[in-house]
């Protein structure tokens, strides 16, 4: 009986494993370039080219305005009273920092309006890409830029195919506007 209970073993242990594996197929998609590439991202990235022209020219006058307040000080450093010259200083560190904190702001402001034109943008390619891998039967399909994909050959490529279908309207909601979902970071 154990010498059967060992053939058995033996002979499952050198079957090949492949009859068990599935097909693999993998794909890539590069979502950067998609989103560069359809009007969506288009207009989108228009639209916050805009919104950060606007915040750069307020931080630039910010800048200038105490530029020139450091250059009037250095003028007159001499001519005035040295606890003068500190208030002078305190106050300038002040305008300083409130330079900075208006730069961090418009950082995080400018990050968060990205996230609200570009999740609708991504949700919607996520559907068209998940309907390209159900209908030609894919295991994986990676984001480029996010996966490290050093090689792959160009017929696994389906980023082409991913921005026509989205200029051509798939995927869109019929019923109005889907919840942001979060951006791949850049």
């Amino acid at each position: 009986m154990l010498r059967l209970v060992m053939l058995g073993f033996f002979l499952l242990a050198s079957s090949p494993v492949t009859s068990f594996a599935e097909d693999v197929k993998l794909g890539y998609v590069d979502l950067q370039r998609a989103l560069n590439e359809t009007e969506d991202g288009r207009k989108a990235k228009a639209n916050l080219k805009k919104v950060f022209d606007q915040k750069q020219k307020e931080l630039d006058e910010q800048q200038e305005e105490l530029k020139k307040a450091i250059e009037d000080l250095d003028k007159k450093r001499t001519l005035m009273p040295p606890d003068k010259v500190r208030e002078k200083e305190t106050e300038l560190q002040g305008r300083m920092q409130k330079v900075q904190q208006t730069y961090l702001r418009h950082q995080q402001d400018l990050s968060a309006k990205e996230q609200e034109a570009t999740g609708k943008i991504f949700e919607r390619m996520n559907r068209i890409i998940g309907k390209i891998a159900t209908a030609e039967n894919f295991t994986m399909i990676f984001d480029k830029t996010q996966s490290a994909v050093l090689f792959a050959k160009p017929h696994l490529d389906l980023t082409n195919e991913l921005i026509r279908r989205y200029n051509s309207g798939e995927g869109a909601d019929k019923g109005g506007p889907t919840a942001t979902a979060p951006a791949p970071k850049k």
